[in-house]
């Protein structure tokens, strides 16, 4: 009967230590799908796509600030659009298409893995700092390479996770390379991060509170 009453306490036990054992993931799982889309963008010469941004620049201008607007500039728009149907490339088609793909990318970039909300994983990448305690940090963005947000452009939210760390981690140089361990949430969130050349305000998509923090450990070969 006591061997009977056990194994319910047993299987209670392993499934406990199942659901507690962190899920390693990268940047990658962070990523929520999204339908394909065209890019008619990837058919385009160099040459081409430079000559459309120029286009594109000049007319945006001409729409948004026409004060601004010199003889010089329209003189440009002219010979960029004269070489462009030379080349057989439709302007207003591509201009609408740029619109359609901004918007797609935007859907891209804040798309989540909502199989991973509210799990607990284990992932690793590069602290950016937000809240300093002398050499301590308390509070940072876990983000994928080194450098993103201030010498690189910013990542989009879907790989970006603000972490709050149970406690206090030493820091000794920028951009340290560290291993997060705690429950994952989707919490679609702002902030202003305050860089030497200004103020930047980023979009991340996840969160970790009382995270563990591990300094990264490269896997064995």
């Amino acid at each position: 009967m006591k061997k009977l009453l056990l194994i319910p306490l047993l299987l209670s036990v392993f499934s406990f230590a199942q659901a507690a054992t962190p899920l390693p993931i990268s940047f990658a799982d962070l990523r929520g799908k999204v339908a394909p889309y065209q890019n008619p963008f990837k058919d385009l010469t160099e040459d081409q796509i430079y000559n459309l941004s120029i286009y594109a620049r000049i007319t945006d201008i001409i729409a948004l600030a026409p004060n601004r607007v010199t003889d010089e500039m329209k003189k440009k728009l002219s010979e960029t659009k004269t070489w462009l149907e030379n080349e057989k490339v439709d302007t207003e088609y591509f201009l609408e298409q740029r619109l359609i793909i901004i918007e797609k990318r935007k859907q891209a970039s804040f798309a989540t893995n909502h199989s991973l909300d509210n799990k607990i994983v284990s992932i690793s990448g590069y602290m950016l700092a937000l809240q300093f305690d002398g050499d301590k940090v308390s509070e940072f963005l876990l983000v994928p390479t080194i450098g993103a947000c201030s010498h690189k452009p910013v990542p989009p939210a879907n790989q970006m996770l603000l972490a709050k760390s149970k406690q206090p981690v030493k820091v000794s140089t920028p951009y340290l390379p560290i291993t997060i361990t705690g429950k994952l949430s989707i919490t679609p969130n702002t902030q202003d991060l305050y860089m030497i050349d200004g103020k930047k305000t980023v979009s991340m998509a996840y969160s970790m509170r009382d995270a563990k923090v591990e300094n990264y450990q490269a896997p064995k070969q």
